[in-house]
């Protein structure tokens, strides 16, 4: 027979477990930085400076605790016994992986970010040991000795009102709906009916209890909405101004989740797209909340997080309004109305916030349709001022129109072009 493990005790094990792996990982890390500097690789250095810099926040929030209550996500004892031992075999993997690379001619750097990056987010979908997976623990603990018992002849039998008692608590066992990715928490939603039609949500994260079932529909309704646009457009605009359509599009998608990203083939993330549920109601924690995400963003890499929640309070819609970073643009978004709260001040905020709105998206060719078609010759200025693509990125697109044969570049030195006339 099997001996149950105390759940709270393997949690600690194999956060120390996981935390040496992640530091055998930085090591190999700094040697990889080592040898691609002495081999004057300055491309491969400097990507391998950004990756150490992943895996220093990773660890950092690892060895955090107080950061728990912003991930995780509800299950039973076996799916905490399941979760963990992947973790642990994960962790392994991704350090005997990152080791390799040392001895390796190559170095891949899209595999290496793409394996951490995976693993932050098995890390975040860990199953949290709370009362009911305490309160399981201790059932099967006595059904265990009782079975003990029973083989070895034993008259005694436990005591039946302890096993009614543990098994009242243990009874509000719920399953999550929860989020993939490194930065939401799933909310819980119970199997049996509650009075007047609200889903309660078990976290205690400074995030209200219940959802509305007229809210959840619009909920839904709004995921499948994105889940539709994310699958037939991809980004063009970064915040910079880069075009970004040409490039890699990840799209992640679950019940109250969704999220893009723009990669490049051997470099780290350009931009993240990421839309969840995330109800709070409480001004301190959501601040800490978003500036903790804001802090894992490493240098050249964007975010665009959008919020969900059923009604969101005054102060928490001033701060946001005036929310402010050089790498992290956040929205609110109201289900019940729709209403989108940001600053709208930040460059290309007004154009990024189409990736967690309900508008149907337009693409930057559509956009300029008008200024293709006219007899007129237009200009690069014209593109920029209208699509808030940067110079650079304004040329790289025209480059492609141009490339696609959908334009003509009849400048002679100046930037004009026109329609292609077939």
């Amino acid at each position: 027979m099997d001996i149950l493990k105390d759940p709270e005790e393997l949690e600690k094990q194999n956060r120390q477990e996981i935390i040496r792996n992640l530091n055998y990982v930085y090591n190999s890390v700094e040697k990889l930085i080592q040898k691609t500097y002495l081999n004057k690789e300055t491309d491969l250095n400097f990507q391998l400076r950004n990756t150490r810099t992943s895996v220093s926040q990773l660890l950092a929030d690892i060895k955090n605790k107080d950061l728990d209550r912003f991930s995780g996500k509800k299950g039973t004892l076996e799916d905490f016994y399941r979760t963990e031992n992947e973790l642990i075999n994960d962790s392994a993997k991704m350090n005997e992986y990152f080791a390799s690379t040392i001895k390796s001619g190559t170095i891949d750097i899209f595999s290496l970010d793409d394996l951490l990056e995976s693993f932050k987010k098995a890390f975040n979908e860990r199953i949290n040991v709370d009362k009911d997976i305490r309160n399981e623990f201790k059932l099967n603990q006595m059904e265990a000795s009782s079975a003990e018992r029973v083989i070895s002849g034993a008259e005694k039998t436990p005591d039946k009102k302890e096993v009614k008692e543990i098994e009242r608590e243990s009874i509000n066992l719920t399953y999550g709906m929860s989020g993939r990715g490194a930065n939401n928490a799933g909310s819980t939603i119970s199997k049996t009916p509650e009075p007047k039609n609200v889903i309660k949500d078990q976290r205690k994260d400074g995030t209200k209890e219940e959802i509305d079932t007229e809210i959840l529909s619009k909920l839904i309704n709004y995921m499948n909405i994105l889940e539709d646009k994310y699958s037939n457009h991809q980004p063009e605009v970064s915040f910079d101004g880069e075009y970004i359509g040409d490039k890699k599009w990840k799209v992640e998608v679950s019940e109250k989740y969704i999220s893009g990203t723009i990669v490049r083939k051997i470099l780290l993330n350009i931009i993240i797209f990421e839309t969840y549920w995330k109800p709070f109601d409480n001004l301190r924690t959501i601040m800490e909340f978003v500036q903790k995400e804001a802090k894992a963003i490493p240098s050249g890499q964007y975010k665009s997080l959008c919020l969900l929640n059923s009604d969101w309070n005054g102060d928490i819609k001033n701060w946001a309004e005036n929310y402010l970073h050089p790498r992290l643009v956040l929205y609110l978004c109201d289900v019940g109305t729709n209403e989108l709260i940001y600053n709208d001040s930040v460059f290309n905020a007004d154009r990024i916030k189409t990736w967690h709105d309900l508008n149907s998206y337009k693409t930057i060719e559509a956009e300029i349709q008008p200024l293709i078609d006219s007899e007129e010759p237009f200009e690069d200025t014209e593109i920029a001022e209208l699509t808030g693509l940067s110079p650079e990125g304004t040329k790289k697109f025209l480059a492609e129109m141009v490339t696609a044969n959908k334009i003509v570049d009849v400048g002679f030195g100046k930037s004009q072009y026109v329609k292609l006339k077939k």
